[in-house]
């Protein structure tokens, strides 16, 4: 009897102790029955919810029924979840009771007698209104700023286009000046599309070599789908364009039957290797002296992804090997960083 008493005295203690646990939370706790209905929540969480009359209007209501339409299935998904022993979360909508917007982070899990039975379900919900607000004003201004870039980019071709053709420059320097122009746009709708998290490296490569492909040349594009963050993805685009300008004007796309093989994988010690690879062209010798390409190719892209850059001339075809560490694709600079 002793001990009973002693037992009895423990967990009186502690349902004491665990009540006042969640009266200090800064979230809305709630304690929902096998039937789904609530059975408490504790002040904070009245106060959160803006409800006057608890014990009137919310004590024993089914807790799905408490949220708006649209979020009540995930709601009910995360309720039955518990109730089979599991535990989850999610974010929604659900207005207080005074009918003010709020957004919640809500964590339900069950909770279990000595015998691993579910005996109630316990559901953390957190306001997280604001860093939703805060989301969507950064990704308002993120969608202004595409929209005003693309824009921008398409009057300096305009202007670029009239000024080179009115001041007489040779047509071959305009469509390669025009030509660069229109790979970093082709990398910014990918960029965009993305919402400027990454670039798909498959999608650099294609966007570079497609104005190029056609019935006379076969163009390989193997490889695993690695993603690029923005700013390497600007210079690689850059520098494929340049081979595959490289590659019409002198090599294995400026013949019928030529063919141009990018590859790229990933080595052991976290390495990328890539490949550009020509044959069926023309003779090919190394230039004389390094162009605008081959400084973007063999300077600005080694130095962007950390790594070495080596153009090969052989005979049969130009061969570009590219190695640089894995890392080096994911690159954060600082507007990115702020972003995040």
């Amino acid at each position: 009897m002793g001990q009973d008493r002693t037992d009895e005295g423990v967990l009186a203690s502690a349902g004491a102790y665990f009540h006042s646990v969640l009266e200090a939370s800064q979230d809305c706790i709630r304690v929902i029955s096998l039937t789904g209905s609530i059975e408490y929540m504790n002040l904070r969480g009245r106060e959160l919810f803006e409800i006057d009359d608890f014990e009137g209007r919310n004590r024993d209501r089914y807790w799905p029924d408490m949220w708006p339409p649209e979020s009540r299935p995930v709601v009910e998904d995360a309720l039955n979840r518990a109730l089979a022993g599991g535990s989850s979360s999610f974010r929604a909508l659900c207005p207080t009771a005074k009918g003010n917007v709020r957004w919640w982070d809500t964590t339900v899990s069950p909770v279990l007698d000595e015998a691993g039975r579910v005996v109630r379900v316990l559901a953390a919900s957190r306001d997280v209104t604001a860093a939703m607000l805060a989301e969507r004003h950064r990704q308002l201004l993120v969608n202004e700023l595409n929209h005003r870039v693309k824009n921008t980019l398409a009057i300096v071709q305009s202007i670029a286009a009239q000024s080179l053709r009115n001041a007489g420059v040779d047509p071959a320097v305009r469509r390669a000046f025009e030509g660069r122009l229109m790979a970093i746009a082709a990398t910014h709708n990918v960029l965009t599309d993305e919402n400027w998290a990454a670039a798909s490296l498959r999608q650099i490569v294609e966007g570079s070599v497609r104005p190029y492909r056609n019935a006379d040349h076969d163009v390989l594009v193997a490889g695993p789908d690695l993603m690029v963050s923005p700013k390497p993805a600007v210079v690689m685009a850059l520098a494929f364009h340049e081979l595959a300008i490289n590659a019409l004007k002198y090599g294995a796309l400026s013949v019928p039957g030529g063919e141009v093989t990018v590859r790229w994988t990933s080595q052991p010690g976290a390495q990328l290797l890539v490949s550009w690879t020509e044959r069926g062209g023309p003779p090919v010798a190394r230039p004389s002296r390094r162009g605008f390409g081959s400084r973007i190719i063999e300077l600005a892209l080694a130095s962007e992804l950390d790594g070495q850059v080596e153009l090969d001339y052989r005979p049969g075809g130009l061969v570009c090997t590219i190695r640089a560490p894995l890392c080096a694709l994911d690159k954060v600079d600082a507007f990115m960083a702020l972003q995040a």
